[in-house]
């Protein structure tokens, strides 16, 4: 009786530790895949900057790209819960934005905080992408999942019927793929405040009829 009452109590401190030092790997490997790329990332160093073995990250993580994939998977989302961006309340909240204006000024906001959590990431992907074949596949998911996401926001803007009459949907989605990018986010390297001001009203500017 005295054993099983100790399982129960120590199971989900086991559980919460174990959650916490997933944590802490992850993290670590957000830091220098984010520095130093992945290529130079190894498992090694991951577990040097996390205070961990290098058996205990495997215990976590079954390779190196299983562990981006999260990590970046939870720098896009802000959590970990396994919801696309686009299945998510807050992506609804944005489309059913009535005024065009004020749409494009709540996506780029929103898009802002995503590239400050994991601007790095996606690029540090994408310059790994043409020397390894998951690498490339992660890129390509994350470019699919972009169109998409601007495909529907494109759809938001153009039923508002303030967009210019010579750009169709997909026009528009052109234009928000391009400038919702990550490498133009990482180009300008402007602080956050100055980066958001300057996007909304150069998407404005160019996707919205004159008032």
């Amino acid at each position: 009786m005295n054993e099983e009452v100790k399982r129960s109590y120590s199971s989900p401190l086991r559980e919460q530790a174990a959650l916490q030092t997933r944590l802490l790997v992850r993290d670590a490997g957000h830091r220098l895949f984010a520095r130093d790329g992945f290529v130079a990332t190894s498992i090694k160093k991951i577990a040097y900057e996390a205070g961990v073995s290098e058996r205990t990250v495997y215990t976590h993580y079954r390779n190196k790209v299983e562990l981006f994939q999260d990590a970046l998977n939870v720098a896009i989302a802000g959590d970990a819960e396994p919801v696309a961006m686009r299945d998510r309340p807050e992506f609804e909240e944005v489309l059913r934005t009535p005024s065009a204006r004020d749409l494009i000024a709540e996506l780029v906001r929103r898009n802002g905080v995503v590239l400050e959590r994991a601007g790095a990431l996606i690029m540090a992907g994408i310059e790994s992408s043409g020397a390894d074949a998951d690498m490339r596949r992660i890129s390509d998911e994350g470019e699919t999942a972009m169109r998409a996401n601007c495909l529907a926001l494109a759809e938001a803007l153009v039923g508002t019927g303030e967009v210019r009459a010579d750009l169709d949907v997909h026009g528009v989605a052109d234009v928000l793929t391009t400038m919702l990018s990550p490498h133009v986010h990482q180009v300008l390297g402007w602080p956050a405040d100055r980066y958001e001001a300057w996007l909304v009203h150069a998407l404005q500017g160019s996707l919205l009829r004159d008032r």
